[in-house]
């Protein structure tokens, strides 16, 4: 794995430790990345069961303002702040230790402002987790007001309520669902 564009552009990533995390592979990040744009200046990004870190830095390799990664497990979390500080890309850099769900819910207790941008690639196999934390995202007062959300070929997956599908895109085995939070955030 390495960081594909940006002031980090080129510079390899270490890879998780154990066997616990599915990173999200350079050929699907750097379409990600395409369809959200090659500069993500001044943007704020929310990475969901974030694994390797991968996407949040690779978001401020490209200029993000911010970068908030959701991690349960604790090795996973080391590591991100370890890659962010070895990068030169720590400074933006939030990590959050703990179940996605429950920490969607601590950032809405907290009043914490919509992130620009979010990226959902929770374990591969499942399918509900995927759809729960895509509806957290978009329910109420939206947390983003765009999410990409990784998901096998073949999983059906509709726009939680608050949102729409903008986008979708298939790269091999994998597919990018992009929603938009709905007019009013309704």
């Amino acid at each position: 794995m390495r960081i594909i564009g940006g002031r980090a552009r080129g510079r390899r990533l270490a890879s998780p430790p154990g066997e616990k995390a599915r990173p999200t592979g350079d050929r699907v990040r750097e379409a990600l990345f395409n369809i959200w744009g090659q500069s993500l200046d001044g943007l704020r990004l929310l990475d969901v069961c974030a694994g390797s870190g991968a996407v949040a830095l690779e978001a401020l390799s490209r200029g993000a303002a911010e970068a908030v990664a959701i991690e349960r497990d604790p090795a996973l979390c080391r590591q991100i702040e370890s890659e962010g500080a070895r990068l030169g890309l720590a400074r933006g850099l939030r990590v959050r230790r703990g179940d996605a769900r429950k920490e969607l819910g601590r950032l809405r207790r907290e009043g914490e402002p919509p992130f620009d941008l979010a990226f959902v690639d929770p374990p591969w196999k499942d399918a509900d987790l995927r759809r729960e934390l895509a509806g957290l995202l978009f329910e109420g007062p939206p947390l983003c007001l765009g999410a990409a959300v990784e998901c096998p070929k073949g999983e059906a997956l509709a726009a939680p309520p608050g949102a729409r599908l903008a986008r979708e895109a298939r790269y091999g085995e994998t597919v990018i669902l992009f929603f938009e939070a709905a007019e009013g955030g309704e």
